[in-house]
């Protein structure tokens, strides 16, 4: 079993217009709604690949409402802790004539230190079954910056294997514990690194420093130029099939979810990458915040390419 733990969810809302104008009154054409959370996400994508998974969060108020709805119209399972308020509204605006989005994010609601050691508890009693737990996503308020780190501590003591896909300093601090793969992207990296990624080669060579820090894998996804994966003695690039992309959101999240399986599997890295990269792949060419279907991912899967790289 893939167990993830999204501790901010959201509710995605991507409208659709021509144009953005800024200022003035904008009528879209078309508007849709979606569970979301980057480890909401890849739970969704893992149940649609045919691996068992469960989805841990808190939510809030009638929006968290529509979550749990929704992953129960989905078969996904899931078990939240409820807390105050109202979770949070993704909105993403998609310009039909510039092929250009434009996301808001909120924060999400408060978590206080009770809720916090609910979660922490049905974790704990959850980790014997799982053989992943995908720790993903932006904290709401009320969480300590080094919950991620506490929780690849807690997952490895239990022999759980741990990915991370996180920024900022959560991410720093969930880094420092030593997960077993982390998926940043272009941006994420550069930022945990403190230095510019412009060419592939680059690339490589900081996913190999995090390595060196105590990382079993990295992950640097490159949109559009696929993904980079290297381990401490190989390193490979994966581009997907070209697909017409409708939108980004989710890709990352779908990526994940291949390389969650991949390891719960015991496969090597290569066939995360590949898995992966064809999930990615199908949530791309997906309208809106919509992921990608099954039959998508298979479709696209033998149009995935590993090429070896030097490190």
């Amino acid at each position: 079993m893939v167990i993830t733990l999204t501790l901010n969810p959201a509710v995605d809302q991507t409208v659709s217009l021509d144009r953005l104008r800024l200022g003035a009154v904008n009528r879209f054409a078309r508007s849709q709604l979606d569970p979301a959370g980057k480890g909401v996400n890849a739970s969704r994508m893992i149940h649609r690949l045919g691996w068992p998974t469960i989805a841990f969060g808190f939510l809030a108020g009638e929006v968290g409402a529509m979550v749990e709805r929704a992953l129960d119209d989905e078969g996904v399972p899931h078990q939240f802790v409820r807390v105050a308020g109202q979770t949070r509204i993704n909105v993403t605006v998609v310009e039909e004539s510039g092929a250009r989005s434009t996301s808001l994010y909120g924060p999400g609601p408060v978590v206080d230190a009770a809720h916090l050691d609910t979660l922490e508890g049905l974790i704990r009693f959850w980790l014997p079954a799982g053989r992943v737990l995908v720790l993903a996503g932006s904290l709401p308020p009320g969480v300590p910056e080094d919950a991620y780190a506490e929780y690849v501590r807690a997952a490895k003591a239990k022999g759980v294997r741990v990915v991370l896909d996180a920024s900022g300093e959560p991410f720093r601090a969930g880094v420092a514990a030593g997960p077993d793969l982390i998926k940043p992207n272009r941006a994420e990296a550069e930022e945990l690194l403190g230095r510019p990624l412009s060419d592939l080669a680059a690339v490589v060579a900081g996913a190999k420093e995090l390595v060196d820090r105590g990382v079993g894998a990295v992950v640097i996804s490159l949109g559009r130029e696929g993904a980079v994966g290297v381990t401490a003695d190989a390193a490979w690039r994966a581009v997907p099939p070209s697909v017409e992309n409708r939108s980004t959101v989710g890709s990352g999240d779908s990526l994940v979810a291949g390389l969650a399986v991949a390891l719960a599997r015991g496969e090597p890295i290569e066939e995360g990458l590949r898995l992966g990269s064809a999930a990615g792949a199908a949530t791309a060419a997906a309208p809106g915040t919509a992921l990608g279907a099954a039959d998508d991912v298979a479709r696209l899967l033998p149009g995935v390419t590993i090429d070896a790289l030097d490190l």
